[in-house]
């Protein structure tokens, strides 16, 4: 049997009619997820890597900014209720002070049970009568816990489109 010249190892490779040439693909979104509870980690994984993101994680904001500087995500979902209490609020207001804007700009979303837990109102939307929306914690989106998944890959798509669109 002959093999139609330059088939096979190191030649071109034959397509059917119609077929799409083959070139890079896009690697898929990472998404850093900054919480300490490794059940809400795992399932968060599982949800999004089963969407095609590339997940990354760390169970504190320190390891969180370690890996923001390594891996630059482009979506960040950020528990604000770690061991120190406030650890996710640092964390925002850190990173919307960083002087490399590809840092500062990277979209965070809230993924927190603060709302169960406190009188405090953090939905970056809606205005009180100190803040604007949005300013009191500059974040794109806030989701309650225990959070919906189906919800969560909705707010993640939205956040990452209005990003790419930015």
């Amino acid at each position: 049997m002959q093999r139609a010249e330059g088939a096979g190892r190191g030649g071109p490779e034959r397509r059917q009619k119609g077929a799409r040439p083959r070139g890079r693909v896009a690697p898929p979104p990472k998404i850093l997820v900054v919480d300490d509870d490794p059940d809400i980690v795992r399932a968060t994984r599982l949800v999004l890597e089963a969407q095609g993101y590339r997940v990354l994680s760390a169970s504190s904001a320190a390891e969180g900014k370690r890996a923001l500087a390594a891996e630059r995500p482009d979506l960040i979902l950020l528990d604000v209720m770690m061991p120190t209490g406030t650890e996710g609020f640092h964390f925002v207001w850190d990173l919307r002070n960083d002087p490399d804007p590809a840092r500062r700009d990277t979209p965070i979303v809230v993924m927190s049970a603060i709302h169960r837990t406190t009188d405090l109102r953090l939905y970056p939307e809606e205005a009180d009568q100190e803040y604007a929306p949005g300013e009191f914690l500059p974040v794109q989106a806030f989701l309650d816990k225990p959070v919906d998944l189906s919800e969560l890959v909705h707010v993640v798509q939205n956040v990452l489109a209005g990003r790419r669109h930015a």
